[in-house]
């Protein structure tokens, strides 16, 4: 007799439905995390900033200035560095020779390109052929001073002298030994600020004016102390604009820089352009 059981394993018997079930939870799962996953996150690559080109700065001169007069080689063409002075100028083409006139040469003026020096002889000296001559000493300025050159009635005339920057005329002639006693002090503005390369003359009591035959470039105005008609002389200011930096200069204190005048109402950079070669800060 074949013997039949009773029952198959629970497992067998519910194997579909199991699975049918495992398969829904996985398949609910999957959906739960596609409809929860965050939005993605957008990468942008930024392509490396150019690197910057240098810019380059012209190195200025060299200078080429003609010497003429009461010089060792008269009528010279000569090369110099920028920076030069005329002293570099004499000294280039021989020195002075025994006539010259070194009161009537500003030795400390710095030269531009192009400029003529002469050098003239003493009133009364003929003028010859090269003579003897004597080597002009090179000062090399220390930054931070104004060199300056002293003729006419002070203790030690013809002398170059280097002084701290905002030093006056004064300075000057006490450092060239003071005034003589023929001096006339009533034409000399003793209060005046140096610049650099200025020629301080002192006058005797009954001699002209001197009129240096050097070359001559225009006054520079101290703009921090400058007076309300020192400033009207700079281009492009007038009497009102005058009185606007000095106003402003009183409230908001001394201008470090040519850049500092902009912030002044009315001056633009058409008109700090103008005034770069008239100003100095100091």
């Amino acid at each position: 007799m074949d013997e039949t059981p009773l029952s198959q394993p629970v497992l067998e018997r519910f194997k579909y439905p199991v699975f049918l079930l495992v398969a829904g939870i996985a398949l609910a799962g999957i959906v739960v995390l596609l409809w929860r996953r965050p939005e993605p996150t957008t990468i942008t690559v930024l392509p490396p900033e150019p690197t910057p080109i240098p810019t380059v700065t012209p190195t200025p001169g060299p200078y080429m200035v003609y010497v003429t007069g009461a010089v060792a080689s008269p009528e010279a063409v000569i090369t110099l560095p920028f920076g030069s002075r005329v002293l570099h100028a004499v000294d280039a083409a021989g020195g002075p020779d025994a006539n010259a006139d070194l009161s009537r040469v500003n030795l400390a003026q710095r030269l531009e390109d192009g400029d003529q020096v002469h050098v003239p002889t003493r009133e009364g000296a003929v003028e010859s052929g090269p003579g003897p001559t004597h080597a002009a000493q090179v000062v090399t300025v220390t930054p931070g001073t104004v060199t300056v050159y002293v003729v006419g009635e002070v203790a030690q005339p013809e002398a170059l002298v280097s002084l701290p920057i905002g030093s006056r005329v004064e300075d000057a002639i006490t450092a060239a030994g003071g005034t003589t006693t023929n001096a006339d002090r009533s034409r000399v503005n003793l209060s005046q600020i140096l610049d650099d390369g200025d020629l301080v003359y002192v006058p005797p009591l009954d001699g002209p004016d001197m009129i240096t035959p050097t070359p001559n470039h225009p006054a520079l105005v101290h703009v921090n102390q400058a007076t309300q008609a020192e400033l009207e002389s700079l281009p492009g200011i007038g009497p009102s604009l005058a009185q606007t930096i000095i106003d402003y200069r009183t409230e908001n204190g001394p201008f470090n820089s040519l850049e500092d005048m902009d912030r002044v109402p009315g001056i633009g950079p058409s008109k700090l352009e103008a005034l770069r070669d008239f100003v100095v800060f100091d």
